[in-house]
């Protein structure tokens, strides 16, 4: 599925989400032309501010549903992801990611090589935010067997072959690291930002040292030199445990580095993971056995609950009766409100922001982004979308009346997922659509 951009000013942003159709409509009859005839309610016509803020209230049905996503494009993602995390209601998410590796400066001068002490190699990623409860992950991390290629597509499902061993050294449990997105580092005599820092195999740091001294360039240094996979081998998670985390690969704080001695003088030497370079997020979600999946399965099946997940799944709302208002009306305001369910507190939060999208035309399957801004009211615990611009050109014809999608604005580099509240659903707070009108 493809979202697009507007083309048009009609499709100005305005916003998406799901839930029951409550319309409060006021209908006012008028005439076009120089001298407007105004149809009296009570005693006198409605001024324009009566029109905006008086209203009728009627209920109209609405279908609510989820829908995969297939062919997610994951590369170069704001974040890099890794971990795992067993959800409670959506199932298991494995995050894992490949990225090239550049050199920080050409023909390095590191002496007799043999002889030079190599005292640690630890990779390092400047966190970017995590999502879940913290907990350990055993990490690991393979050397690439595969070119990565600029003018190739690589999506969530993507993989590359890699070479056999584990790069993160094994003897004495180095790759169990308990994650602290939130504590700042301390690297030498420096405390610096949090990252998250793995240790590697220092034979590995003095090949690659080898190979930054003879190559003359990044180019034929990736040539030699592919790049690598991280991941976690974690085994099965325990139900409601576990996480993923948002590196910042392209922060210059995110590098690996050579700790080594030189004629007994302590020295550092780089290896980047800057902008330049390719890399994508590999992502397994597994809902098998979820109300989610039954959803997924059956768009009828959405009233009470329906989903949607980064990476996977979009929420979807078609409102058929939206058909029965008359085709002369202009509208003067439309407010969708979507609530959710959330627990405050819990580590699987909402999305601070969504967006959303609907099609343009009935025979075509691209979508139109309508707004990449639909921020979460903490107080309503719900998203309050705009629709007045959509919903008009539906009216006028310009836009089929399909229903909307609605997903996480990091759809391809986060492991947000949100829980909405159906039509049906039991929770007190339900979705509802306010629109006030004029009919000429």
């Amino acid at each position: 599925m493809n979202i697009l951009e507007p083309t048009s000013n009609l499709w100005r942003k305005g916003i998406i989400l799901s839930a029951t159709f409550l319309f409060l409509l006021l209908t006012v009859g008028t005439t076009v032309s120089c001298n407007k005839k105004h149809k009296p309610v009570g005693e006198s016509a409605l001024s324009d501010e009566d029109i905006l803020n008086s209203a009728g209230l009627d209920t109209f049905a609405l279908k609510t549903f989820s829908i995969v996503e297939d062919s997610i494009s994951s590369k170069n993602p704001k974040f890099n992801m890794i971990g795992a995390l067993n959800d409670p209601v959506f199932g298991t998410t494995d995050a894992s990611f490949y990225t090239q590796i550049s050199l920080s400066g050409f023909s390095p001068d590191f002496g007799v090589l043999a002889d030079v002490i190599i005292d640690s190699f630890v990779v390092s990623f400047r966190y970017g935010g995590y999502y879940g409860d913290i907990s350990e992950h055993l990490f690991e991390v393979y050397e690439l067997d595969e070119d990565m290629h600029a003018d190739s597509s690589y999506y969530e499902f993507s993989t590359l072959l890699t070479k056999p061993g584990n790069l993160v050294p094994t003897a004495n449990n180095e790759g169990f690291i308990l994650p602290q997105p939130l504590v700042p580092a301390v690297v030498g005599q420096d405390t610096v930002s949090p990252q998250l820092r793995i240790p590697l195999d220092t034979v590995f740091a003095r090949n690659l040292m080898q190979l930054a001294e003879t190559v003359a360039d990044n180019e034929e240094f990736i040539e030699s030199f592919k790049g690598l996979f991280f991941t976690v081998n974690n085994g099965a998670v325990p139900l409601g445990e576990g996480n993923i985390l948002y590196l910042e690969s392209t922060n210059p704080a995110s590098k690996l580095t050579v700790y080594y001695r030189q004629d007994n003088e302590p020295k550092e030497f780089d290896f980047l993971i800057s902008s330049t370079l390719v890399d994508f997020n590999h992502m397994t979600i597994d809902n098998g056995g979820t109300n989610v999946e039954y959803v997924i399965n059956d768009t009828l099946a959405g009233q009470s609950e329906y989903y949607a997940q980064a990476s996977k799944t979009r929420a979807k709302i078609q409102f058929p009766s939206f058909d029965d208002l008359p085709k002369d009306i202009v509208i003067h305001e439309a407010t969708l409100e979507l609530p959710i369910s959330y627990f405050l507190g819990d580590g699987l939060y909402p999305s601070t922001i969504v967006s959303a999208a609907a099609r343009f035309e009935a025979d075509n399957d691209q979508y139109f982004l309508l707004d990449n801004n639909v921020q979460y009211n903490q107080q309503s615990r719900s998203y309050i979308i705009n629709m007045r611009p959509y919903l008009q050109s539906v009216i006028n014809g310009q836009a089929v009346n399909d229903g909307i999608i609605v997903s996480p604005l990091f759809f391809n580099t986060s492991a947000e997922r949100l829980i909405f509240n159906g039509p049906n659903s039991l929770n007190k707070l339900k979705p509802k659509l306010s629109v006030v009108y004029t009919e000429f």
